[in-house]
């Protein structure tokens, strides 16, 4: 099992309803997989640096950050991605390899300036 850490960005006008099924939808993409999940972690509210442009949506200046720790196959990154790259709720999506289980439980206070 490889493991990941995904940081999304949710576009702030973007329903929290829908934003939980995005979140449920993503993790039945890494677990029809053979995948599982080990942390969503919600950051809040933020601003960002620069705004973002998101084609035919608009131009944001905040969203909501989430970040998701998950283990699975390589090919669960390729479903994962076309999962956000085609909704309109998700601004920015990272999906980074981890070197181990150790990297994934960094405290809370990490994320925070």
């Amino acid at each position: 099992m490889v493991f990941y850490e995904t940081t999304l960005l949710i576009r702030g006008n973007f329903p929290a309803n829908e934003a939980r099924l995005l979140l449920r939808e993503s993790v039945r993409t890494i677990t029809d997989q053979e995948g599982s999940v080990f942390r969503i972690l919600d950051l809040g509210w933020r601003h960002t640096a620069q705004p973002v442009t998101k084609p035919r949506v608009g131009v944001f200046h905040y969203g909501r950050w989430y970040v998701m720790n998950w283990g699975g196959p390589p090919t669960a990154v390729g479903e994962l991605k076309q999962t956000f790259q085609y909704n309109t709720g998700v601004l920015r999506f990272l999906t980074q390899k981890l070197r181990g289980p150790n990297d994934m439980y960094r405290p809370r206070s990490t994320y925070y300036p």
